[in-house]
């Protein structure tokens, strides 16, 4: 009986040995997945221990309409997913498009010759800059919907002290977006019927364009549509 225990212990030895050499990947995984059990176990009892908490300043911020806590707590606390309740379908390239900085920046044309050397998606084939004494005005009538929200984001990002618009109009139908400050990629905004949406730079938006509705976001501009199309006829 002894033998018979000893050999199948060497023939599980063997077996074992022959399986690390010719699949020494998934071997691999499973060692380090065995080693690092008891530590997943522990940082699931440390999430379950912590889930109240993050449920009540989730409660707290969405009341109150900020991000106080988690801005402090971690850097992905900008992300914030939002349910899609509908999709506003876009033919973007019968839009004019603009967009609106609330400033007149230094070198604006060097900023947008580097989005375009950047991102494939962006074009800024025969733009234009129309200014007043509050606004600098960039008519891009070439650009396409992803590249649009990215150069919106970029403009955000990249030129100080500004705040970033994006207006875009079909005749019948106008809306208005710009960066979401509680997450990574995404941006908001308002239609001209008071629908309220965003937008994903994760999606592909120029296969698929589309505005993503959502009546419970927290669109805080004084900014609308109107106000966007009258100044675009006082500049053009």
């Amino acid at each position: 009986m002894n033998h018979i225990v000893e050999v199948l212990i060497i023939l599980g030895v063997i077996a074992l040995i022959i399986t690390i050499f010719k699949y020494p990947r998934d071997a691999g995984k499973t060692v380090l997945s065995i080693l690092f059990l008891p530590f997943v176990r522990i940082w699931n009892i440390i999430l379950f221990i912590l889930f109240p908490i993050d449920l009540l300043i989730s409660f707290i911020e969405d009341s109150f309409g900020t991000n106080f806590f988690t801005k402090y707590l971690n850097k992905e606390s900008r992300t914030r997913s939002y349910k899609t309740e509908g999709r506003k379908n876009l033919n973007f390239r019968i839009f004019e498009k603009f967009i609106f900085l609330n400033t007149i920046p230094d070198q604006l044309e060097k900023q947008l010759m580097e989005a375009d050397e950047t991102c494939p998606e962006v074009t800024v084939d025969g733009f234009k800059i129309h200014r007043t004494e509050k606004y600098s005005v960039i008519e891009l009538p070439n650009i396409e919907f992803y590249g649009f929200s990215f150069m919106i984001q970029w403009l955000t990002e990249f030129v100080e002290n500004v705040e970033v618009y994006g207006y875009a109009d079909s005749g019948r139908s106008q809306f208005l977006m710009f960066v979401d400050k509680n997450s990574e990629n995404d941006l908001i905004g308002l239609t001209n019927t008071a629908k309220k949406f965003f937008v994903t730079l994760y999606d592909d938006l120029d296969q698929q364009q589309f505005l993503r509705l959502n009546q419970s976001i927290q669109v805080k501009t004084e900014l609308t549509t109107e106000s966007l199309g009258q100044l675009i006829k006082e500049v053009i």
